[in-house]
């Protein structure tokens, strides 16, 4: 039973969706939107257009099976709502203020709470056991705790060298002190989360197949969002990125797109606890 939608879940999905369109629109169509310096704006449009194409779209229809008691339409809504968690923390700590600014804080804390208020009323238990023996456990891990390895390798490569020496950050020097958001962003949360996942899923936790499963399926819908913007950054000429930056940006949000649509099909269609009657009668609470 834990596993259906409140109703406040639902209203404040449906507006993160809303303030999510409005958001891109004002970015992509009202000039002057963005104050921030000419070679960080192609990565800008690049996150609108996503979030309008992918983002709004997976949440939506997320949300919509997720009501009707659908076990992968609920991992969708969650990993949506990861995506919106962390792309809506990044644009509000990484552009310029501007006239959306407190239209940014709203997104961020309605994606956040409502993200933490499904994950916790998840039933764990009910979402494993289909699992076990279906999913290739050790796969999923090893992918999990990769990805948070070289995310990590890749930041602090940047990072720790400029720290002991002094200096600043080549990406700083090139974008302005807004470029460390993602850094940070990841290093505290993204990186931490990754590896507790994999970890609980080595263990075979009923809490790591919920993780690892909102972490595939938060990264197959980055994943147009990672490699439009890192194309951009690339061929746009006026920031410097390696190519080992965008094969470790690119090929990993590739696998979580692959993995994400095995875990999804794996899962029951519905919950097997929650009688279907009761959605029929408009149970959402």
């Amino acid at each position: 039973m834990r596993t259906r939608i409140r109703r406040w879940q639902v209203v404040t999905t449906s507006s993160v969706g809303v303030l999510s369109v409005v958001a891109s629109l004002l970015g992509l169509f009202r000039p002057g939107h963005y104050l921030d310096a000419p070679a960080f704006r192609p990565q800008l449009f690049a996150q609108d257009v996503t979030m309008l194409v992918v983002g709004v779209p997976a949440l939506a229809i997320g949300l919509w099976l997720a009501v009707q008691g659908s076990h992968r339409g609920r991992f969708v809504w969650l990993g949506a709502l990861a995506y919106m968690t962390y792309m809506w923390a990044s644009v509000g700590l990484q552009v310029a203020f501007n006239q959306f600014f407190l239209g940014y804080v709203a997104l961020f804390c309605l994606s956040l709470f409502t993200f933490v208020g499904g994950v916790v009323t998840t039933d764990a238990d009910e979402v494993a056991e289909p699992l076990v023996g279906s999913l290739p456990e050790r796969v999923y891990a090893g992918f999990l705790l990769l990805v948070a390895t070289g995310l990590a390798f890749l930041w602090l490569s940047e990072l720790v060298p400029a720290t002991l020496t002094g200096t600043t950050p080549r990406l700083v020097e090139e974008v302005g002190p807004q470029a460390m958001a993602s850094h940070f962003i990841d290093l505290s949360v993204v990186v931490p989360g990754l590896g507790l996942s994999s970890l609980w899923l080595w263990q075979g936790r009923p809490w790591g197949y919920v993780l690892a499963g909102v972490g595939v399926v938060f990264g197959a819908i980055l994943a147009p969002t990672l490699t439009l913007g890192t194309v951009l950054l690339a061929t746009g000429g006026a920031v410097t990125v390696s190519l080992v930056s965008i094969a470790f940006t690119v090929l990993p949000a590739l696998v979580a797109a692959a993995l994400a649509v095995k875990y999804v099909i794996a899962l029951p269609r519905n919950s097997e606890r929650e009688a279907v009657g009761e959605v029929g009668r408009g149970e959402v609470r």
